[in-house]
């Protein structure tokens, strides 16, 4: 006997969702053991370090800042602090870049976490000693990149004529160094490595670690400021000009 397949028969369904929220996904467990130590982190982070006298803009398009000065002068600061030169040379200046200051730093209370926003890398500051003609093209990579942060009693000037670039590098204090072929400067590791384009730090004469995270030497210096009672004050003070004619 034949019989004949019957078709499918569909049974269309009520939709329905549950709504999930955080008290679902929520470990108890996991949070009793997360908790303390969410509560210290929370109070570290939220420390007060220094009052800042105004915003330190993150800017960019300019060849110095505020912002820029401020990191780069405390990193010369404190370098000179730790450094220990072998050969007696001391440290001629710092150079940072503008694309590792990740936020601005507001007018009034600089926390702690505010500082880690600003500075989020693990980036340790190093002395890094190069020749004369690789100094040629850190001043060609600063004019090129339109300015980068600076430090130290040296200034960098730039007149373009024509398109052609005058650029001259002066020592205020003149130069009483012992090797006069050769030039340290401070920077952070990655920089040294070449991040960023600079390109003139590779095959150094050596590099010299500080053993201090930048970060920590900017938390460090907003707390000696604090208990000095000075406040964060910016500068401009004409260290990198490029005029173009």
């Amino acid at each position: 006997m034949l019989t004949k397949c019957k078709p499918p028969i569909y049974q269309q369904t009520k939709n329905s969702s549950i709504q999930l929220d955080s008290t679902i996904a929520e470990n108890k467990i996991i949070t009793d053991l997360i908790s303390p130590y969410k509560t210290e982190l929370d109070a570290e982070m939220n420390e007060v370090l220094v009052i800042s006298s105004e915003e330190f803009k993150k800017e960019s398009g300019k060849s110095e800042t505020k912002l820029g000065n401020l990191v780069a002068d405390l990193s010369f600061e404190i370098a000179n602090q730790l450094y220990q030169p072998a050969d007696g040379d001391s440290i001629d200046f710092c150079l940072l870049n503008f694309g590792g200051l990740r936020t601005s730093l507001p007018k009034g209370p600089i926390t702690r976490g505010k500082i880690f926003e600003l500075m989020p890398f693990e980036n340790e500051l190093v002395v890094v000693t190069i020749r004369n003609n690789k100094f040629i093209d850190l001043m060609e990579y600063i004019q090129e990149s339109g300015g980068q942060p600076i430090s130290g009693d040296i200034i960098f000037e730039y007149k373009i004529i024509n398109n052609i670039t005058d650029a001259n590098a002066y020592k205020r204090s003149g130069n009483k160094r012992k090797n006069k072929n050769q030039i340290k400067i401070v920077t952070s590791d990655y920089l040294a490595n070449g991040g960023d384009h600079m390109s003139f730090f590779l095959n150094p004469i050596k590099i010299e670690p500080l053993n201090i995270k930048l970060r920590d030497a900017i938390i460090q210096y907003c707390i000696s400021e604090n208990k000095k009672g000075n406040q964060l004050v910016g500068k401009l003070d004409g260290r990198i000009t490029i005029e173009e004619k």
